[in-house]
């Protein structure tokens, strides 16, 4: 489900809970509890089943909390008075009410960033024509205990493959255009310049704005002579990183690239 329907839904069954048990003569007290707790409970159990992130969880919790506290406010009034509202009520209403907007339009620009109308009045514009911004939350950094054991392996890496010299050259990510097919050649040459045959070569084409746009390990058969090639189409315009590798029996060679993904017209 997508936060608008688990959001809403909630709200809808906070609502529907109160008012059914006010039907049974259920108090206005336990009315609240009880519509509070039971969506509360039930989006837990959905969340254990579908991680959305802490940040979302708390969103729910919060917004079901508020609205029941809300109805709660409301119906603690007398039936039988007449009187207007107290402005207390009204106030910390309103200020739930204020709350919740905030709070949806933070996650939403968090999953989905700032509107491309919106987002050329606020930020800078793109150093490449046609490249765009995403605004959206990237997602974190994994940062594991052997951090620097990595780095050691990196680096270690990169001795090997200076040893191997092998050269790759990629064509076909000059004028790349969203939504539309590219067909990506590498051609693989060992230090000699003899082509490299029989190679194991794959393509990741990485989003640095966000990582839930990822292509990795997209094929690429050999066409003879070292040359790989494969197809891709990308959905969204804006900066990539075209990573390319290699494997050969024992020996590993990898190459990076940035890459400027144009917008359609």
């Amino acid at each position: 489900m997508t936060l608008l329907e688990t959001l809403f839904g909630g709200l809808i069954l906070v609502a529907l809970l109160y008012f059914a048990l006010k039907l049974f003569g259920v108090s206005n007290y336990w009315r609240g509890v009880v519509s509070g707790v039971f969506p509360i409970m039930a989006y837990i159990g959905y969340s254990m089943v579908q991680w959305p992130g802490g940040e979302v969880v708390s969103m729910h919790v919060a917004v079901y909390t508020a609205t029941a506290t809300v109805l709660t406010l409301l119906g603690s009034r007398k039936s039988k008075d007449n009187q207007p509202l107290h402005w207390i009520p009204k106030l910390i209403t309103a200020f739930f009410v204020i709350l919740f907007i905030i709070m949806a339009n933070l996650m939403y620009i968090a999953s989905r960033g700032v509107s491309p109308s919106i987002a050329k009045w606020l930020l800078p514009p793109a150093k490449h024509a046609g490249a765009g911004s995403n605004t959206a939350f990237p997602g974190v950094v994994a940062h594991e205990g052997d951090a620097a054991a990595a780095v050691n392996q990196h680096l270690k890496q990169l001795e090997r493959q200076r040893k191997l010299g092998w050269q790759v050259e990629l064509v076909g990510l000059e004028q790349l255009k969203q939504n539309q097919d590219h067909t990506i050649v590498v051609r693989l040459k060992d230090k000699q310049q003899a082509p490299v045959e029989a190679a194991t070569v794959s393509l990741s084409l990485l989003r640095p704005a966000t990582a839930l746009e990822d292509q990795k390990s997209i094929a690429m058969p050999a066409i003879g002579g070292g040359v790989y090639q494969a197809v891709v189409k990308l959905q969204n315009f804006g900066r990539w990183v075209a990573v390319v590798d290699v494997s050969k029996g024992d020996d590993q060679f990898q190459v990076q690239k940035n890459v400027i993904v144009l917008k359609s017209e």
